[in-house]
């Protein structure tokens, strides 16, 4: 029912998940069993090693996942999208689309990720989205859009394009883009959030306050500092955690209450 009102609303209609992701399906062992979206950065960075050539997912992590029965799908919700509306309606296109494909059952695991632009896009994705999600990996997040709006002279163009179809004040608009503005709606499940120390851009500081009032709402975070890094590096040992937390929760069985 869900997917068929995402349709009719977004005009998406039947169409195949490859139409808006890259996809790790080819190196499926085993039946489907979830599902983790991941979007990309604002010059097309990824986390596990996504492009936005189409092409199959092919990276070590990628086919790591499929050996699990996992779907991992590198979005395209367009350059300067920064979680915005229409990335939103993509992704849970795409959702219905793997779904619809592998007869997924109402409550499957499904999990987001992204890194920068796109860290920022899962943590909007997750308060946004009508399906339930079992967990988020993000990295380097831009968590205050007003704060970074002149940080680098290409944001204002980037950030305006993506708040330009809100029927709102830009400010207001920028502040459904900002994960700290959004506290209150991220769900209750568990995160894995890293930062840089050296962030040019988004400064560890500011991220890891995020986390502590994501900590004092409740939210279960596993928090990565990487002393001495720069915006959108990754030290091996947390890249490798950042895989293992998303393999993690959406591999194991649900609990039984």
């Amino acid at each position: 029912v869900l997917c068929s009102e995402i349709r009719h609303r977004s005009r998406w209609g039947r169409c195949r998940a490859r139409r808006g992701a890259n996809t790790n399906e080819v190196f499926l062992t085993t039946p489907v069993r979830g599902i983790i979206l991941e979007f990309p950065g604002l010059g097309g960075g990824s986390c596990l090693g996504g492009t936005l050539e189409r092409q199959d997912y092919d990276t070590s992590y990628a086919k790591a996942f499929g050996e699990e029965g996992i779907v991992l799908a590198y979005l395209f919700p367009g350059p300067w999208s920064w979680g915005n509306n229409a990335s939103v309606r993509m992704a849970d296109g795409v959702v219905c689309a793997l779904t619809e494909k592998y007869g997924l059952p109402e409550g499957f695991p499904l999990g987001v990720s992204g890194g920068s632009m796109g860290g920022q896009g899962a943590l909007i994705y997750a308060a946004e989205t009508r399906f339930k999600l079992r967990c988020a990996a993000v990295a380097c997040p831009c968590i205050d859009v007003l704060s970074a709006y002149s940080i680098r002279t290409d944001f204002p163009r980037t950030f305006f394009s993506a708040a330009a179809g809100y029927d709102l004040p830009i400010d207001k608009a920028l502040e459904q883009l900002s994960p700290v503005h959004r506290l209150a709606d991220l769900p209750d499940m568990e995160y894995f959030i890293s930062a840089n120390g050296a962030d040019e851009l988004f400064p560890e500081e500011e991220i890891h306050a995020f986390v502590r009032s994501m900590e004092a709402q409740g939210r279960k975070v596993v928090y990565r500092n990487q002393p001495g890094t720069y915006h959108g590096q990754f030290t091996p040992e947390v890249r490798d955690e950042m895989h293992t937390f998303l393999l993690n929760h959406i591999s194991r069985k649900p609990s039984c209450i």
